[in-house]
Parts: C-alpha cells; structure tokens; sequence
C-alpha cells in the first residue's frame, strides 16, 4: 500500500528540524511514496511563512523548493477531486477533531486508501479511528 505523506512530514524531511531523520529515513526506505497538490501547496506555504517570519532566507527556500521539486519528479501522485472535499466537509460534521486542511489529507488517504505520515498527533489518532495504518515518531 503506497505511502501518502502530509505537510509536516513533508516540511521535516527537507527542512532540518527535531524529526528530519524520521522523516528522510522514510523517503530513502519508501519507494512508494505519495503526495498530493495540496500537501505541495501547503510546504510552499509553510516556507513561505517562515520567510516572512524570519526564520529563513528566501535564497534558502528557493534551495528547499528546488531539492523538493527534484525529488518530486517521477514520484506518484495523488489526484483530488470533488469527493475528497465534500468527505472532508463530512469528517468536520461528524466532530473529527481536525483543522479543515489536514481534513482534507485525511479525506484524500480515505479515498486512496493510502497508509499514511504525520507529526500531527490529532490527524493521526483521526486516521487510526478511521482504520487508516499511521507511520509516525
């Protein structure tokens, strides 16, 4: 079953921080990896906060992005469509405790029945009670 990594998963394994051996471990172990346009849209996004934060250089991220988007190339990827939007609205309304954006992961690992990473402690227990196999520290 392939592996569909989320933003902080993804945001460890190309920016160093407390879990980045955790998390590149598993891109060196993992040949079926996956990731979705949102989890890329939300690594940009977390770069980019913390460019504006101050926390990083735009050159350095400019560098992240690259060794990202290299890596990227001829990896599998994960489509989104309109059912993965109307199930994240649906695990919001049954009182799933999750941010609407890591809803949305957990909608799209639904559909796929992907396994799935995270740091996130809250998606992780939500993707366990939804029977989802969870690789995390």
């Amino acid at each position: 079953m392939a592996l569909y990594l989320d933003t902080s998963a993804l945001v460890s394994a190309f920016v160093q921080d407390d879990h980045s051996e955790w998390a590149a471990a598993l891109l060196i172990r993992r040949a079926d990896i996956v990731v979705s346009r949102w989890a890329e849209t939300e690594f940009s996004s977390a770069l980019g906060l913390r460019v504006r934060s101050g926390a990083m250089k735009a050159d350095k991220r400019d560098q992240i992005e690259d060794t990202f988007d290299e890596w990227r190339r001829g990896r599998g990827e994960c489509r989104m469509d309109d059912q993965d939007f109307s199930r994240c609205r649906l695990l919001l309304r049954q009182g799933v405790r999750l941010r609407t954006p890591d809803a949305l992961h957990l909608a799209v690992v639904l559909r796929h029945d992907y396994d799935m990473a995270t740091l996130d402690k809250d998606l992780a227990t939500a993707a366990r009670l939804q029977g989802i196999e969870v690789v995390s520290i």
